[in-house]
């Protein structure tokens, strides 16, 4: 049931760090590059949200003989499948890409949106845990396929056999979900949670702690997520490396299996310790490792920084997640969990669209434009922290270790 993640992870890792700056260097000025990216992923993310919330909500609702979010996940997988095509046979104008680009974002986050509740519907509680565990297992293979091998054959210049491997990923992944969940589709004991505005709000202000830990989770999300959209701009003009995609492929998979494997001490550490004293270091560690990123012109200085970054992001959800669920009035976890999610998907989507007009104001600037980038980006980091610090944390408690 969990493949639906490796496909999604292996289209959207491949789009982000490599297809639309690949292409959309090809298509336009230099000087106007970062600019388009950001408009172009800005746009893309948002439309993504709202159609993952209509998904979700209508799948909720809808009754057929093909079962209640079956036809949604096919109908998704279908327009995914169609974009693919079409970027395959033409992607000769920007315009064409901005379309392109929605409609895969559409059609993702309609499938998505409606496997979300699939946990809630048919997996059991006793299993729930596992079941999270092995979507992030092909979560992780997913975004390996996404930066090696998206990587390497765009930097031999294959990106349409590099599409159509995700288009078939993306096929077989789907098929094997509708049918796997063929029989438990039809009856489900989900909560159906209506997501009202002024609910949204209400929830949102009875839980001070919780509404200053999803603002600061807004401005670290803002502070990393459109970096990874640059990325293949920033070797290429600022480390002037050649086979730009292939470098992208290596710091990817690499940053991603440093940050996977340290999850592991991590996770047994975080049973031991105050998780708030995590919340405090990693968005710390990341924000200097970013930093110090814009004073560096090496390659293997990158690595290394970024490993730094990977570990501290990636564990940063990780523990978060646990976090919520003590922080959460008891019985509403679901509902404030899905504002939690809000922040951080609004975050995804302003963050390449603020990095990308940072681009173009200092164009021309050489490997100083992606400087002030990384400062910027620091920033984030460090207004989330001092959000955690001042507003979140218990200081007293988190030095005497206590839970």
């Amino acid at each position: 049931m969990n493949s639906v993640y490796l496909g999604n992870n292996y289209l959207w890792t491949s789009f982000e760090s490599l297809f639309l700056p690949y292409v959309i260097e090809l298509l336009v000025p230099s000087r106007l590059q970062t600019i388009y990216l950001g408009i172009i992923a800005f746009a893309g993310i948002i439309i993504g949200i709202a159609f993952n919330f209509l998904s979700g909500s209508f799948s909720d609702k809808f009754h057929s003989r093909y079962g209640r979010r079956r036809p949604m996940i096919l109908i998704g997988s279908i327009i995914v499948i169609f974009s693919l095509l079409l970027f395959i046979i033409i992607k000769e104008t920007i315009v064409t890409i901005f379309i392109i680009y929605i409609l895969i974002e559409i059609g993702s986050n309609i499938a998505y949106g409606s496997y979300q509740p699939l946990i809630r519907d048919i997996i059991p509680e006793s299993q729930r845990s596992t079941s999270s565990g092995v979507g992030g297992f092909f979560t992780l293979i997913g975004s390996a396929f996404g930066f090696g091998l998206s990587g390497v054959l765009i930097g031999t210049g294959r990106i349409e056999l590099a599409t159509v491997l995700i288009l078939i990923t993306i096929a077989a992944g789907s098929i094997i979900t509708i049918f796997t969940i063929k029989r438990e589709d039809y009856i489900s004991n989900s909560e159906i949670i209506r997501r009202k505005l002024s609910g949204v709000i209400k929830n949102f202000k009875q839980s001070t702690k919780f509404k200053w830990m999803a603002i600061a989770n807004f401005f670290i999300t803002t502070g990393s997520s459109g970096l990874v959209f640059f990325e293949y701009y920033y070797f290429e003009y600022s480390l002037d490396l050649k086979d730009t995609a292939i470098y992208v492929a290596i710091a990817g998979v690499t940053i991603l299996l440093i940050s996977a494997l340290s999850t592991v001490g991590i996770g047994i550490l975080a049973d031991k310790i105050n998780k708030e004293i995590f919340l405090l270091i990693f968005p710390l560690i990341s924000g200097f490792s970013i930093l110090f990123i814009s004073f560096i012109h090496a390659f293997y200085l990158f690595l290394v920084l970024g490993s730094l970054i990977g570990i501290a992001y990636g564990n940063y959800f990780t523990i978060t997640n646990s976090y919520m669920s003590f922080i959460v009035p008891h019985g509403s976890a679901g509902k404030y969990l899905s504002i939690f999610l809000v922040s951080t998907e609004i975050g995804a989507a302003f963050s390449p669209l603020i990095y990308g007009l940072v681009l173009f104001l200092f164009r021309g600037m050489g490997s100083a434009e992606y400087s002030r980038l990384f400062e910027l980006s620091s920033i984030f980091y460090f207004i989330g922290f001092a959000l955690i610090l001042l507003k979140v944390v218990n200081i007293q408690g988190t030095a005497n270790g206590r839970a």
